[in-house]
């Protein structure tokens, strides 16, 4: 019984990382308040100048910087390249498609069609040929509430 527990188990995993896989936003749309995933350091200051708070910490996978403007826009840097950005409560950052927070939900289906994955609130875009990479869009009420772009672990 275990056995057949523990296949199934597998199994759906497999399938679950192979659905991945069939992305559906191309990696040039991987973009949030016009700073692009993969985006340098100097090119966030330049376009928002000092974080309000900034966080520096050495990991074993590399060095890890997060950058906060407001209370509402975060930009998370692995090895100097922007690896995710975060937008929530009152940003007017928006995608490169034109989605941002408060817009109804509808907008993501006109922008990018049916989502890879929906997980409870999240609508989830995978990026072409970048696992765990792409877009996640927090949608309550039937509005757009968050917005993570990059890195969606």
């Amino acid at each position: 019984m275990m056995k057949k527990m523990l296949l199934s188990v597998i199994t759906g995993s497999m399938i679950l990382a192979g659905s991945t896989c069939s992305a559906t936003v191309p990696a040039d749309q991987l973009v949030l308040g016009g700073i692009q995933y993969g985006a340098s350091i100097s090119a966030v200051e330049s376009a928002y100048g000092a974080p309000r708070k900034s966080e520096r910490e050495m990991k074993p996978y590399g060095d890890k910087v997060e950058y906060k403007y407001g209370n509402t826009l975060e930009f998370e840097f692995l090895n100097g390249k922007v690896v995710r950005i975060k937008a929530d409560d009152y940003s007017d950052a928006k995608t490169k498609a034109g989605i941002g927070l408060g817009m109804d939900a509808t907008a993501l289906k006109n922008a990018y069609g049916a989502p890879d994955v929906i997980h409870e609130e999240d609508h989830i875009y995978y990026a072409a040929g970048m696992q765990g990479i792409g877009l996640k869009f927090e949608v309550k009420y039937g509005k757009i509430t968050d917005i993570k772009c990059g890195s969606l672990y």
